[in-house]
This record gives structure tokens, sequence and C-alpha cells, in this order.
């Protein structure tokens, strides 16, 4: 059981079209102009150097899709070198193994543990993610491109279903945990940004974190009403113990009646942000 809820906690923290314009900077020249009473000698200017960059850029995780989700972000210009961005990231509920990265470490941390394998292929997660950052830009290149600093702040929204068992000296009591996990985190980044083509942007995630809080709601509809008053309280106690396992980071709480087992409560929302590319296209 504690597995379980531990693992549920891992998963869930393993990411319009505007119209194109483009900001210029304008270096103006003196104005030279002579006149005489016979002769009007019309101003003479200089050539004006312009710079310019594209404002708008949508882009597309490529490292989310080895954690089996999709993210998709938007990032606008607020300044030459300030902008806002703007995530979206969706993971569809599937079982823990699906993801590639979850796969390759239990194959290499994991491997014959009969009881983890099956824990993990039983458990389906998926997950809503919103994101919103602040970003500050170094270099002497307009717009979104060098090295930057992200500040930014993260919901998320964890469906979850965690099948497990309950063994008391009389009977195996089957329970399904399904619910929610929803929450919001704050965190900061550092990164970098390149325009490989005229229209073509390379985002690369160095490396990042982000700490918070979730809310957990996950209940286990199911007929206790055989359960002894002390098989009950076992039961709560073994859910509760998981506070003590993680340092008592979480705070849950569990409710056994003869309907079923209802744990509320909070846990911590902690997760790292890097090692990540995305593909951009700037307009």
């Amino acid at each position: 059981m504690k597995i379980l809820f531990t693992l549920t906690f891992f998963l869930s923290v393993l990411q319009s079209l505007a119209q194109t314009d483009t900001t210029y900077t304008d270096i103006a020249s003196d104005t030279l102009q002579t006149s005489t009473s016979a002769v009007q000698v019309p101003a003479l200017r200089d050539t004006t150097s312009t710079e310019f960059f594209r404002k708008n850029i949508i882009k597309v995780n490529l490292s989310s899709f080895f954690l089996y989700n999709n993210s998709l972000s938007y990032e606008r210009s607020m300044t030459r070198k300030i902008t806002f961005v703007a995530g979206y990231r969706y993971m569809p509920q599937t079982t823990g193994n699906s993801a590639y990265l979850v796969q390759k470490a239990i194959d290499r941390y994991g491997e014959g543990d009969e009881e983890l394998e099956q824990d993990v292929n039983s458990t389906l997660v998926g997950n809503n993610t919103f994101t919103g950052e602040v970003r500050f830009y170094s270099g002497k290149h307009p717009g979104a491109r060098g090295f930057y600093l992200s500040l930014y702040g993260r919901y998320m929204n964890v469906s979850a279903s965690v099948p497990s068992e309950y063994e008391t000296d009389t009977r195996v009591y089957p329970l399904t945990y399904e619910g929610k996990l929803k929450g919001f985190a704050a965190g900061a980044m550092i990164g970098a940004q390149w325009l490989i083509a005229k229209r073509v942007t390379l985002d690369w995630y160095i490396l990042g974190g982000h700490y918070g809080k979730l809310k957990v709601n996950m209940p286990a509809v199911a007929d206790l009403s055989t359960m002894t008053s002390e098989e009950k309280r076992g039961l709560k106690e073994d859910i509760e113990s998981i506070n003590g396992d993680l340092n008592d980071k979480t705070d849950l709480e569990a409710t056994v009646t003869d309907e079923g087992v209802s744990v509320k409560g909070t846990a911590p929302f902690v997760g790292l942000r890097g090692f990540g590319f995305s593909l951009g296209i700037a307009f």
C-alpha cells in the first residue's frame, strides 16, 4: 500500500495564433541643413541601422514524448530581452510503465522485483499541467535568444487509479483508490535558446526545479462491512504511516467505514525541470 501511494506521487511529478509583428531599434542620425538666400539645400540623413526580431514563438517539447505526454508552449516578447511563456502539458491516463524513462528505471533498479513491476503495471496516472513563466535573456542580440533565467509557476491536476489489497487474519480486501491530486508550485530554471534558422528556434532547458503542495483526495469504494473495528483501525494506521515514511512531508488522513476508505490531505509537489529540448516556429 505504501509503495503504491509513493509511486503515485512520483509519477504525478515526472510538462491561438497571434499577429506577426517585429520590434525595431532605430539609431537616429544628425540632420545637416544649410540654407542661403538663393539656394535651399535639402536635409541629408545617414542610412538608419535597424535590428529586428520576431515576437512570437510556438514550441513543442521534444523530450516530453519520452514520458508519454504532449507539451506545447507559446512565448511572447514583452520587451527586447524579457518574454512571457504559457505552457500546457497533457498526459492521458495510462499505466506507469508506459513512460519510457519509468520503464528504463524499473529495468535497471527493479529487475526481478515482480511485486514492483505488477504495481507499476496496474497503476494508472494521467495529468493536465499549466505553466506560466517570465524569462530574462542575456546577450547582445535582440529577442528571445541567448541564455536565460526563468521564474515560473505551475498548476497540475493529476487523475490516478491505484489498485491495492489489505489482508487481515480472515480475508483479503481488494481496494482501488481513484481520485485527484491537485496543486501549485513555484520555481526557477536556467536555459538557452537559439535561432537555428530564419524562423526555427531550439530551446534547451538546462536545469531547474519547483516546490509546492498537492491536495490529495483518493477514495476507495468497497464493502468493508465484515471488517472488525480493530481491522479498520489497522488499515487506517497502515495508510497514515506514509506520513512518516516520507519524512513527514505528507499529511494524509484516512477514514475507514463500511462503505470504503477516504484518503485526504496534502503531499509535496516537488519536481526537476531540465535536460529537455523544444523546437519552435517564430513569427
